[in-house]
Protein backbone atom coordinates (compact mmCIF):
# COMPACT_ATOMS: atom_id res chain seq x y z
CA UNK A 1 0.00 0.00 0.00
CA UNK A 2 1.18 3.28 -1.38
CA UNK A 3 1.69 6.14 1.89
CA UNK A 4 -0.80 8.27 2.83
CA UNK A 5 -0.60 11.53 0.38
CA UNK A 6 -0.90 14.68 2.80
CA UNK A 7 -2.38 18.22 1.95
CA UNK A 8 0.74 20.62 1.61
CA UNK A 9 -1.53 22.47 4.76
CA UNK A 10 -1.76 19.28 6.88
CA UNK A 11 1.09 20.14 9.19
CA UNK A 12 0.09 24.13 9.71
CA UNK A 13 -3.67 23.02 10.23
CA UNK A 14 -2.70 19.87 12.84
CA UNK A 15 -0.45 23.09 14.50
CA UNK A 16 -3.12 24.91 14.76
CA UNK A 17 -5.61 22.30 16.57
CA UNK A 18 -3.38 21.60 18.71
CA UNK A 19 -0.73 23.61 19.41
CA UNK A 20 2.16 23.13 21.92
CA UNK A 21 2.53 25.48 24.70
CA UNK A 22 4.94 28.54 24.32
CA UNK A 23 7.30 27.51 27.25
CA UNK A 24 7.17 23.67 26.07
CA UNK A 25 10.52 22.27 25.93
CA UNK A 26 12.00 18.49 25.62
CA UNK A 27 14.72 18.17 28.09
CA UNK A 28 17.49 15.98 27.34
CA UNK A 29 16.51 13.32 30.20
CA UNK A 30 12.99 13.17 28.23
CA UNK A 31 14.78 12.07 25.02
CA UNK A 32 16.73 9.58 26.50
CA UNK A 33 13.94 8.04 28.48
CA UNK A 34 12.34 7.99 24.45
CA UNK A 35 15.27 6.28 23.87
CA UNK A 36 15.17 3.81 26.20
CA UNK A 37 11.45 3.06 25.35
CA UNK A 38 11.95 3.31 22.22
CA UNK A 39 14.33 0.09 22.20
CA UNK A 40 11.68 -1.78 23.81
CA UNK A 41 8.92 -1.40 21.15
CA UNK A 42 8.78 -3.59 17.84
CA UNK A 43 9.06 -1.40 14.93
CA UNK A 44 6.37 -3.47 12.98
CA UNK A 45 3.87 -2.10 15.96
CA UNK A 46 5.19 1.52 16.01
CA UNK A 47 4.62 1.47 12.06
CA UNK A 48 1.09 0.05 13.03
CA UNK A 49 0.24 2.76 16.01
CA UNK A 50 -1.26 5.61 13.09
CA UNK A 51 -2.21 3.68 9.82
CA UNK A 52 -2.68 5.76 6.61
CA UNK A 53 -6.50 5.62 6.97
CA UNK A 54 -6.08 7.37 9.84
CA UNK A 55 -4.10 9.89 8.32
CA UNK A 56 -6.23 10.16 5.60
CA UNK A 57 -9.42 10.80 8.25
CA UNK A 58 -7.44 13.28 9.89
CA UNK A 59 -6.16 15.46 6.62
CA UNK A 60 -9.82 15.13 5.14
CA UNK A 61 -11.40 17.02 8.75
CA UNK A 62 -8.20 19.33 8.56
CA UNK A 63 -9.46 20.53 4.80
CA UNK A 64 -13.15 20.53 5.76
CA UNK A 65 -12.11 23.09 8.76
CA UNK A 66 -10.05 25.30 7.20
CA UNK A 67 -12.65 25.26 4.22
CA UNK A 68 -15.53 26.45 6.98
CA UNK A 69 -13.23 28.98 7.93
CA UNK A 70 -12.43 30.43 4.65
CA UNK A 71 -16.09 30.51 4.54
CA UNK A 72 -16.67 32.73 7.32
CA UNK A 73 -13.43 34.76 6.51
CA UNK A 74 -15.16 35.67 3.18
CA UNK A 75 -18.59 36.17 5.25
CA UNK A 76 -16.83 38.80 8.14
CA UNK A 77 -14.23 40.48 6.13
CA UNK A 78 -17.32 41.79 3.54
CA UNK A 79 -18.77 43.14 6.96
CA UNK A 80 -15.15 44.88 7.90
CA UNK A 81 -15.48 48.91 7.63
CA UNK A 82 -13.25 50.46 4.58
CA UNK A 83 -10.89 51.61 7.40
CA UNK A 84 -10.52 48.82 9.36
CA UNK A 85 -6.59 47.96 9.76
CA UNK A 86 -7.43 44.76 7.97
CA UNK A 87 -7.49 46.39 4.84
CA UNK A 88 -4.55 48.77 5.58
CA UNK A 89 -1.82 48.40 3.31
CA UNK A 90 0.17 50.50 5.65
CA UNK A 91 2.65 49.91 8.50
CA UNK A 92 3.25 52.67 10.85
CA UNK A 93 6.86 52.49 11.43
CA UNK A 94 8.11 50.26 8.20
CA UNK A 95 8.47 53.35 6.09
CA UNK A 96 11.46 53.90 8.51
CA UNK A 97 12.39 50.18 9.30
CA UNK A 98 11.44 50.14 12.36
CA UNK A 99 8.64 47.93 11.86
CA UNK A 100 9.84 45.45 14.31
CA UNK A 101 12.04 47.69 16.80
CA UNK A 102 10.74 46.97 20.44
CA UNK A 103 11.49 50.51 21.07
CA UNK A 104 9.37 52.20 18.81
CA UNK A 105 6.31 50.15 19.90
CA UNK A 106 6.64 50.30 22.86
CA UNK A 107 7.24 54.11 23.40
CA UNK A 108 3.49 53.96 21.10
CA UNK A 109 2.17 51.83 23.59
CA UNK A 110 2.80 54.31 26.43
CA UNK A 111 1.25 56.79 24.42
CA UNK A 112 -1.63 55.77 23.54
CA UNK A 113 -2.20 54.03 27.04
CA UNK A 114 -1.63 57.28 28.52
CA UNK A 115 -5.41 58.94 28.65
CA UNK A 116 -3.37 62.66 29.51
CA UNK A 117 -2.47 62.46 25.88
CA UNK A 118 -4.10 64.07 23.24
CA UNK A 119 -5.15 60.69 20.94
CA UNK A 120 -8.36 61.71 23.05
CA UNK A 121 -8.89 57.89 23.84
CA UNK A 122 -8.70 58.44 27.74
CA UNK A 123 -8.41 55.37 29.54
CA UNK A 124 -10.00 53.22 27.46
CA UNK A 125 -6.92 50.77 25.88
CA UNK A 126 -5.59 50.61 29.06
CA UNK A 127 -8.64 49.07 30.28
CA UNK A 128 -8.37 46.64 27.02
CA UNK A 129 -5.18 45.68 28.12
CA UNK A 130 -5.99 45.10 31.89
CA UNK A 131 -9.22 43.22 30.91
CA UNK A 132 -6.52 40.93 28.62
CA UNK A 133 -4.53 40.22 32.36
CA UNK A 134 -6.86 40.61 34.93
CA UNK A 135 -10.08 39.96 33.19
CA UNK A 136 -11.35 42.74 35.07
CA UNK A 137 -14.53 44.55 34.40
CA UNK A 138 -14.14 47.78 35.94
CA UNK A 139 -13.74 51.70 35.51
CA UNK A 140 -9.69 52.58 35.80
CA UNK A 141 -8.25 55.83 37.26
CA UNK A 142 -4.66 55.90 36.15
CA UNK A 143 -2.22 57.76 37.99
CA UNK A 144 0.71 57.66 35.41
CA UNK A 145 1.85 55.95 32.39
CA UNK A 146 5.62 56.14 31.99
CA UNK A 147 7.94 54.78 28.84
CA UNK A 148 11.32 53.58 29.29
CA UNK A 149 11.19 54.26 32.71
CA UNK A 150 14.61 53.83 35.06
CA UNK A 151 14.92 51.61 37.70
CA UNK A 152 17.11 51.15 40.34
CA UNK A 153 17.21 48.12 42.42
CA UNK A 154 18.26 49.25 46.14
CA UNK A 155 19.99 45.71 47.22
CA UNK A 156 21.39 45.69 43.87
CA UNK A 157 22.96 49.45 43.18
CA UNK A 158 25.35 48.11 40.45
CA UNK A 159 22.33 47.24 38.60
CA UNK A 160 20.46 49.45 36.56
CA UNK A 161 17.60 48.93 33.58
CA UNK A 162 14.47 50.59 32.28
CA UNK A 163 10.78 49.12 32.05
CA UNK A 164 9.75 49.30 28.99
CA UNK A 165 6.41 50.23 30.29
CA UNK A 166 5.32 51.29 33.60
CA UNK A 167 1.76 52.48 35.05
CA UNK A 168 -0.26 53.09 37.84
CA UNK A 169 -3.87 53.43 39.11
CA UNK A 170 -6.90 52.08 40.08
CA UNK A 171 -10.08 49.95 39.92
CA UNK A 172 -12.89 51.62 40.74
CA UNK A 173 -15.51 49.77 42.77
CA UNK A 174 -16.84 52.64 43.53
CA UNK A 175 -16.23 56.35 44.55
CA UNK A 176 -15.24 54.92 48.04
CA UNK A 177 -14.05 51.43 47.15
CA UNK A 178 -10.71 50.97 44.97
CA UNK A 179 -8.33 48.07 44.21
CA UNK A 180 -4.93 49.81 43.14
CA UNK A 181 -2.56 48.29 40.67
CA UNK A 182 0.87 48.76 39.37
CA UNK A 183 1.40 47.40 35.42
CA UNK A 184 4.74 46.55 34.09
CA UNK A 185 4.67 45.18 30.24
CA UNK A 186 8.49 43.92 29.10
CA UNK A 187 8.19 43.20 25.54
CA UNK A 188 10.29 41.09 22.93
CA UNK A 189 10.01 40.79 19.30
CA UNK A 190 13.11 39.33 18.05
CA UNK A 191 15.29 39.97 21.22
CA UNK A 192 15.67 37.63 24.05
CA UNK A 193 15.67 38.64 28.29
CA UNK A 194 18.87 40.01 29.62
CA UNK A 195 21.08 37.78 32.07
CA UNK A 196 18.31 37.73 35.50
CA UNK A 197 16.38 40.98 33.48
CA UNK A 198 12.86 40.02 34.38
CA UNK A 199 14.16 38.75 38.05
CA UNK A 200 15.84 42.11 38.18
CA UNK A 201 12.51 43.73 37.60
CA UNK A 202 10.35 41.26 40.27
CA UNK A 203 13.09 42.37 42.90
CA UNK A 204 12.73 45.82 42.17
CA UNK A 205 8.80 45.63 42.10
CA UNK A 206 9.26 43.41 45.83
CA UNK A 207 10.37 46.84 46.72
CA UNK A 208 7.81 48.94 47.14
CA UNK A 209 6.19 48.96 50.43
CA UNK A 210 2.63 48.84 49.37
CA UNK A 211 -0.55 46.87 48.48
CA UNK A 212 -0.89 47.41 45.45
CA UNK A 213 -1.66 44.38 42.81
CA UNK A 214 0.96 44.14 40.61
CA UNK A 215 0.45 42.62 37.27
CA UNK A 216 3.70 41.57 35.13
CA UNK A 217 3.08 41.29 31.43
CA UNK A 218 5.23 40.00 28.84
CA UNK A 219 4.43 40.65 24.87
CA UNK A 220 6.07 38.93 22.44
CA UNK A 221 4.83 38.01 19.10
CA UNK A 222 4.07 34.16 20.03
CA UNK A 223 2.79 34.38 23.41
CA UNK A 224 6.07 32.60 25.00
CA UNK A 225 6.90 32.32 28.79
CA UNK A 226 9.77 34.08 29.89
CA UNK A 227 13.11 32.58 30.43
CA UNK A 228 14.41 34.72 33.70
CA UNK A 229 11.65 35.19 35.99
CA UNK A 230 10.59 33.59 39.45
CA UNK A 231 7.46 34.96 39.78
CA UNK A 232 4.02 35.08 37.07
CA UNK A 233 4.11 36.81 33.49
CA UNK A 234 1.26 37.36 32.28
CA UNK A 235 2.42 36.36 28.11
CA UNK A 236 0.65 38.35 25.69
CA UNK A 237 0.65 37.56 22.28
CA UNK A 238 0.85 40.99 20.04
CA UNK A 239 -1.83 39.71 18.11
CA UNK A 240 -3.77 39.24 21.14
CA UNK A 241 -3.18 43.45 21.75
CA UNK A 242 -3.93 44.33 18.62
CA UNK A 243 -7.51 42.17 18.60
CA UNK A 244 -8.12 44.04 22.32
CA UNK A 245 -7.52 47.41 20.81
CA UNK A 246 -9.68 46.47 17.99
CA UNK A 247 -12.75 45.55 19.90
CA UNK A 248 -12.13 49.05 22.05
CA UNK A 249 -11.69 51.09 18.65
CA UNK A 250 -14.84 51.46 16.96
CA UNK A 251 -16.62 53.77 20.25
CA UNK A 252 -13.00 55.80 19.21
CA UNK A 253 -13.21 56.66 15.69
CA UNK A 254 -14.01 60.76 16.41
CA UNK A 255 -11.18 60.95 18.36
CA UNK A 256 -8.06 62.47 17.05
CA UNK A 257 -5.46 59.77 17.39
CA UNK A 258 -8.26 57.21 15.71
CA UNK A 259 -6.08 56.82 12.65
CA UNK A 260 -3.21 56.80 14.29
CA UNK A 261 -4.13 53.47 15.92
CA UNK A 262 -5.18 52.40 13.26
CA UNK A 263 -1.89 52.48 11.05
CA UNK A 264 -0.30 51.45 13.95
CA UNK A 265 -2.59 48.01 14.37
CA UNK A 266 -2.22 47.44 10.63
CA UNK A 267 1.86 48.24 11.08
CA UNK A 268 1.89 45.43 13.81
CA UNK A 269 -0.48 42.74 12.43
CA UNK A 270 2.15 42.91 8.98
CA UNK A 271 5.07 43.87 10.94
CA UNK A 272 5.44 41.89 14.02
CA UNK A 273 2.82 39.22 13.33
CA UNK A 274 3.92 38.88 9.40
CA UNK A 275 0.14 38.91 8.31
CA UNK A 276 -0.01 40.10 4.63
CA UNK A 277 -2.52 43.66 4.30
CA UNK A 278 -4.68 43.80 2.99
CA UNK A 279 -5.66 40.54 4.31
CA UNK A 280 -6.84 38.04 1.02
CA UNK A 281 -8.96 35.14 1.54
CA UNK A 282 -5.78 32.56 0.61
CA UNK A 283 -4.05 33.71 3.52
CA UNK A 284 -1.64 30.56 5.20
CA UNK A 285 -3.39 31.31 8.69
CA UNK A 286 -7.03 31.69 7.77
CA UNK A 287 -8.14 30.99 11.86
CA UNK A 288 -5.68 33.82 13.09
CA UNK A 289 -7.78 36.09 10.69
CA UNK A 290 -11.22 34.66 11.88
CA UNK A 291 -9.85 35.27 15.84
CA UNK A 292 -9.11 38.73 14.92
CA UNK A 293 -12.71 38.85 12.93
CA UNK A 294 -14.61 37.62 15.89
CA UNK A 295 -13.22 40.56 18.32
CA UNK A 296 -13.60 43.10 15.43
CA UNK A 297 -17.14 42.25 14.13
CA UNK A 298 -18.60 38.96 15.74
CA UNK A 299 -18.95 40.49 19.14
Amino acid sequence: MKPARLPPDFLADLKAVAPAPPDQTVSTQFLKDLATVDKSVREAEARQSVSDEDFRFIAERLQEWRSNTRKKLEMLIGRLPEDDPLRCPISLFATMDYGRLETAHTRTLAWLLDPDKEHGFGSKLLEALLSCVEKQDLPVQVHRVESEWFIEEPARRETSGRVDIFAEGNWMESEEDRIPWRLVVEAKIDAWEGEEQLTFYEDWLDSFADNRQVLRVFLTPEGRQPETARQNWFPLKFQELVEAFRAAADALRDKPGYHYLRFYLAGVLRDVCRWPLPIRLDCSDPYSVLSYLRHAIDR
